[in-house]
């Protein structure tokens, strides 16, 4: 009896044994597997063309980072509680001064090599606008000699927060404007030191409100302009140089 009851709980064990099939992996698991096995493709870099060989040089002036929400509708379509979850996106702004003899092909390689070197050293900038100029005295001024705009579409303020969080950038473009004087301007029309010194005393902000005739007479002391003629000439040619 006793040796029947220990034999019994060995038989029961041997016949679960038999019975139980082997484990197998269904079709998902294995292709998942096998995907695992292998590395995963990078994602394509974001590349800027650019030709290396017509860069100028150049001076950065002025660089101002901005921090903003990635808005895709009006700020008052948001609600607070909205806004504090929407991600920020990165802007920069760069005033650069260039050689008066650039040639329009270097400026606009010049200002895409900026770009491609400033997103090489952060990754999350999404906007970035160049201005370019011959003179830093004219920075803030708009441009006198070009503008660049990277962005998305090549439109400011087009971050979206998908952008701003993924850094997406299949839908960026350049938008270039050059000044048509560019890479055009005559030796005898370019002003002197001297001319530009008096021109941007003109322009001086002190000024601002002032009588003209009353700039003209401090001016022309300060600069012993013997005749208003000369002041006038001055005055010309170096405000067609600046605005041509």
């Amino acid at each position: 009896m006793n040796k029947t009851l220990w034999i019994l709980p060995v038989l029961i064990l041997l016949s679960c044994k038999e019975g139980k099939e082997p484990i197998t992996k269904n079709e998902t698991e294995i292709v998942t597997d096998k995907i695992l096995e292998k590395p995963m493709k990078a994602k394509p870099k974001y590349k800027i063309d650019f030709d290396a060989t017509k860069i100028a040089n150049f001076t950065v002036e002025n660089t101002e980072f901005s921090n903003l929400k990635a808005l895709t509708e009006k700020l008052s379509d948001y609600s607070t509680q909205e806004l504090e979850v929407l991600p920020n996106f990165i802007g920069l702004t760069m005033s650069i001064v260039v050689p008066f003899d650039i040639s329009k092909e270097n400026l606009e390689n010049t200002l895409k090599s900026i770009v491609h070197e400033e997103t090489e050293k952060n990754t999350d900038i999404d906007e970035i606008l160049i201005f370019a100029y011959d003179d830093k005295k004219d920075i803030g001024t708009g441009y006198t000699f070009g503008k660049l705009l990277w962005a998305p579409d090549a439109k400011i303020g087009n971050v979206t927060p998908e952008i701003a969080l993924k850094n997406v950038r299949t839908n960026y473009r350049f938008d270039i404007i050059i000044k048509e004087k560019v890479g055009n301007i005559k030796k005898e029309d370019l002003p002197t030191k001297r001319e530009l010194e008096i021109y941007n005393e003109m322009m001086d902000e002190k000024y601002i409100g002032m009588d003209d005739d009353a700039i003209r007479d401090i001016v022309m002391k300060k600069f012993k302009i013997k005749t208003e003629k000369e002041y006038e000439n001055i005055y010309l040619k170096v405000g067609a140089y600046k605005n041509f």
